[in-house]
């Protein structure tokens, strides 16, 4: 066994400890005493039969022995085959000179085992020469159960992200993405990995588009609200566009200062277009695609508004198909109905962009206007109705064709009510088919 009389010595001074300690008022026998009792490791000195020299207290204490009683003893008569299994690669590494750290879960009488982390250093003699090892274990259970229990709370909030229907992003205060959920390929068309530490909203697309989502979490990183909610309309790598809500949150550190955002993103598409099918079937005629009646009656309500408001000039052109009866009773109605659909694209083919073309019901037409609104440019566009119409229409059995009388009407200043423009433009419509169909015929109070 090797000589330990210097660890036992309560006046001896090692060579190797510097003569400050004394000065310092610590001798050898208090060092000791400290690494007995009070350090808060767990030290032992074993030589190369794996035999114990010296432990401190501590040590001893694991085993319920006095350390006087583990001196001499193996660690192969301390611990399990199953445990010297696992540490003894570690020793025989510092017998061959290496310095070893490791952590393990050792047995402890009264315990599961608690985790430690263990240096290893190798143990020389005057001469240099490896005569054993020097171990120091420190206790780390709690640290290890928190940093366990945090690495299961972190797989269960990544499973959470990943598998969560919604699109998760995590950004930085600056809004730098640092993580995203797999369901982003599905609502921007892009791999998660490169987005990491890009900004997103140059991802994203066109500035005036993402606004409202960029003045969202502007309001977020000044401290102005906890959390908010918009939705904009994105658009995927494949072209398509991908409506969106997004639902909004900031973290702020000790300080206040935003340190993290997150956005849960939701693919809304399914349900916008569903919504906008719904809005578009209250106001357009599912045959030809124009506005319905009920449209048209609100919007001209607005021109209406505007018109006593600020003088807007407004004129509606009320027509009804000349011939048209025949064609439902020779080819039967579904020929009539793709008759109705080629007038509409004619109609919408003469009209302006800002012009209100709708399907009044059954064969009438009416067009509203605010463009150019005079008597002379009304009548011009009429007359080009009339020229379009001329053509025959196309049909899956034939050709029909039919022609129209129309009634203009201008809006006076003293106009009560939307629907009088409309009696007024529906009466000129027809005197024009009593004057023999094919005609243009002005409103006479609206010229009035």
């Amino acid at each position: 066994m090797a000589d330990t009389s210097e660890l036992t010595s309560d006046n001896a001074l090692p060579a190797h400890l510097p003569r400050t300690a004394l000065n310092a008022g610590l001798s050898f026998a208090a060092l000791g005493r400290i690494l007995d009792h009070n350090l808060g490791a767990i030290v032992s000195l074993l030589d190369l039969d794996a035999r114990l020299h010296y432990v401190n207290a501590r040590f001893a204490k694991s085993f319920n022995m006095t350390p006087a009683e583990m001196i001499g003893k193996s660690l192969f008569d301390l611990y399990t085959k199953e445990h010297t299994d696992a540490f003894m690669p570690f020793i025989r590494r510092a017998f061959a000179g290496e310095e070893v750290y490791y952590e393990r879960l050792g047995p402890v009488v009264g315990s599961a085992g608690i985790w430690h982390t263990i240096a290893v250093t190798p143990w020389r003699d005057d001469s240099g020469r490896i005569i054993g090892a020097a171990t120091s274990s420190m206790r780390v259970h709690e640290l290890k159960v928190k940093v366990e229990a945090l690495r299961v709370a972190n797989e269960r909030l990544s499973s959470h992200f990943d598998n969560s229907p919604l699109t998760v992003m995590e950004f930085d205060g600056s809004l730098h993405i640092t993580r995203c959920s797999a369901q982003v390929e599905s609502l921007l068309g892009m791999a998660p990995e490169p987005l990491i530490g890009r900004p997103l909203l140059p991802i994203l697309g066109d500035d005036r588009q993402m606004r409202p989502l960029a003045d969202a979490f502007a309001r977020l990183q000044r401290g102005l609200e906890k959390s908010n909610r918009v939705e904009v309309t994105l658009t995927h790598r494949n072209g398509a566009p991908v409506y969106s809500e997004w639902f909004n949150s900031a973290l702020t550190d000790a300080s206040g200062r935003v340190s993290s955002m997150m956005s849960l993103v939701q693919d809304v598409t399914t349900r916008t277009i569903a919504e906008l099918q719904l809005r578009k079937f209250a106001t357009h005629d599912p045959l030809t695609g124009l506005y319905n009646r009920r449209a048209l009656t609100d919007r001209l309500e607005q021109a209406v508004a505007r018109r006593k408001r600020n003088g807007t000039l407004i004129a509606l052109l009320f027509l009804d198909l000349d011939e048209f009866k025949l064609v439902n009773d020779q080819h039967g109605h579904g020929a009539g109905d793709e008759v109705l659909c080629e007038v509409a694209r004619r109609l919408l083919a003469i009209t302006r962009e800002a012009d209100v073309v709708s399907r009044f019901g059954g064969d009438e037409f009416v067009v509203l206007t605010e463009t150019d609104v005079t008597l002379q440019s009304m009548n011009a566009l009429a007359q080009r109705i009339l020229r379009a119409l001329e053509h025959p229409c196309n049909f899956g059995g034939g050709r029909a064709k039919v022609g129209a009388s129309i009634g203009v009407a201008l809006c006076p200043e003293s106009i009560g009510h939307a629907r009088e423009l409309i009696q007024w433009a529906d009466a000129a419509m027809y005197e024009a088919k009593r004057s023999g169909k094919g005609r243009v015929c002005q409103a006479k109070m609206a010229a009035a």
